[in-house]
């Protein structure tokens, strides 16, 4: 016989399982339709973001060859001749040390001596009418007339006595230009283009028989619906069709000459990095296999999240977001002794003179410029290098895998440029500079302690030079 209440009791219980399940059905089916706009979404979102990453890095550099083109035209307007003898084997030397395939010194009538002893007029370009006015200029290809080649020509004033005297150019290979990106960030698949705002295509990597365009190719004739907003510079993200399948193409102006910064990859290859949806789905059918289960397994992922951020709490330094001491020698070690594949760059970094700025203006404006220089630190180097805090003002980087020290030093200047630009609030008449000392692994040592001594020593030079720079180790004892 049974008991009084127990067959309502089940049919309570098997009607809310029923109504719990309908709700999780309808709940999955929302979620994943949610997921699929959101892929979408969050797919172009990402390579947008990377191409204008691309586009600012690439503007940096050549900001840096303009600096770099400007040092020598100094040097060349104090001289007593911009024609000498003298001045014309200083290009040829720096041709055979930089990325310039021929230099030229043009005077203000447009005639071109280049540093082999050839000249010819150059009047009538359009880089050497913008840089005689006073600015810098950065020329759409141009076919050479000496090796057949196309080149940019980056040209930069002469100024003698307050006036412009001449121009400073430098070309080189439009092929060199893509080298100048960050590395692809979906393997290999995607590909960069550089374009002009009329079409024409500057530079490109990969192979040209794959992507069927190449150098001087029409652009439009490829890609046709981008002409309107290559017109307007604006920049865009749009879906395309061809025989290899679905891609996304993405364009940003690179406030450089009206020049474009594209981007192409398969729309598969950008969905791979959403393969997390397939964690969810598992959790989802566990939650309709066993709700208990499913709980439990989130609980305790729950307090592993929470141990994790407790552990990076306990790891982080609060004021600039740096690793702390005790944690900056361990993680570098570890990854030294188990990851480390290739080179490494080890940065010790100290902030000039960072006493008078404590005492002068107390601590408040100290601890501000400290936060700010975590800031440029977290924003200049890449997510996964090791950033540390190991004194008072005293910082370490580990960059980790570096294609080569040439990107290290890079790296090194834009962070020394923009800490120098660092504005503490109430503070006049310090302005804010660093010394960093490099060293390099496997080069200079294995473990973290070696490399700390060898980038003190380098870090002792760059303060014995009067600071505010950087020092390379070189193996030298500078004692």
């Amino acid at each position: 016989m049974k008991k009084k209440g127990q067959e309502p009791g089940i049919k309570k219980y098997v009607t809310a399982c029923v109504l719990f399940l309908i709700f999780m059905i309808f709940s999955i089916c929302y979620f994943f339709y949610c997921v699929q706009v959101n892929v979408v979404d969050s797919a172009e979102d990402t390579i947008v973001e990377h191409v204008k990453r691309q586009g600012v890095h690439f503007k940096e550099i050549i900001d840096l060859q303009h600096d770099y083109l400007e040092g020598i035209a100094a040097y060349i307007g104090a001289s007593p001749e911009m024609l000498s003898e003298e001045n014309l084997r200083l290009l040829e030397s720096l041709c055979e040390k930089n990325n310039f395939v021929n230099m030229a010194i043009i005077d203000r009538n447009g005639w071109a001596t280049y540093e082999n002893g050839t000249a010819k007029d150059v009047s009538f370009r359009k880089y050497f009418r913008e840089a005689v006015e006073g600015g810098r200029s950065l020329s759409d290809p141009i076919a050479s007339s000496v090796d057949g080649e196309r080149h940019v020509i980056l040209a930069v004033p002469i100024v003698r006595d307050g006036e412009t005297a001449g121009v400073l150019a430098g070309s080189c290979d439009v092929g060199i230009l893509n080298d100048l990106l960050f590395e692809d960030i979906y393997g290999g698949t995607g590909y960069n283009l550089i374009v002009t705002r009329e079409g024409a295509v500057v530079s490109y990597d990969g192979d040209e028989e794959e992507h069927q365009i190449r150098s001087g190719d029409d652009f439009f004739e490829h890609y046709g619906q981008t002409e309107e907003y290559f017109s307007s510079q604006t920049g865009g993200c749009m879906r395309i069709k061809s025989g290899q399948g679905a891609s996304y193409l993405v364009w940003e102006p690179m406030e450089l000459g009206g020049w474009m910064l594209c981007y192409l990859v398969p729309m598969e290859k950008v969905q791979e990095d959403y393969g997390f949806i397939r964690y969810y789905e598992l959790i989802l059918a566990g939650v309709l296999l066993g709700g208990l289960g499913a709980l439990l397994v989130y609980l305790w992922k729950e307090k592993r999240i929470e141990q994790k951020e407790l552990m990076e709490y306990a790891q982080t330094d609060a004021l600039t977001g740096a690793v702390n001491k005790d944690s900056t020698e361990k993680k570098i070690n570890q990854w030294l002794h188990d990851s480390a594949r290739g080179i490494q760059a080890f940065l010790m970094l100290d902030v000039d003179n960072f006493k008078s700025v404590n005492d002068v203006h107390g601590h408040a404006a100290g601890d501000d410029a400290l936060r700010q220089i975590g800031r440029v630190l977290a924003q200049e180097f890449r997510g996964d290098d090791i950033i540390g805090r190991i004194g008072g003002d005293e910082f370490v980087v580990l960059m980790k895998d570096i294609t080569g020290r040439e990107s290290a030093v890079a790296r090194v200047e834009n962070m020394c440029q923009r800490i120098r630009e660092i504005s503490v609030k109430g503070v006049s008449g310090h302005p804010l500079s660093c010394s960093v000392g490099v060293a390099y692994s496997p080069d200079h040592g294995k473990t973290y302690q070696e490399l700390y001594l060898c980038a003190d020593k380098a870090l002792y030079e760059t303060k014995e030079r009067g600071r505010n720079g950087y020092t390379i180790y070189s193996g030298d004892d500078p004692s």
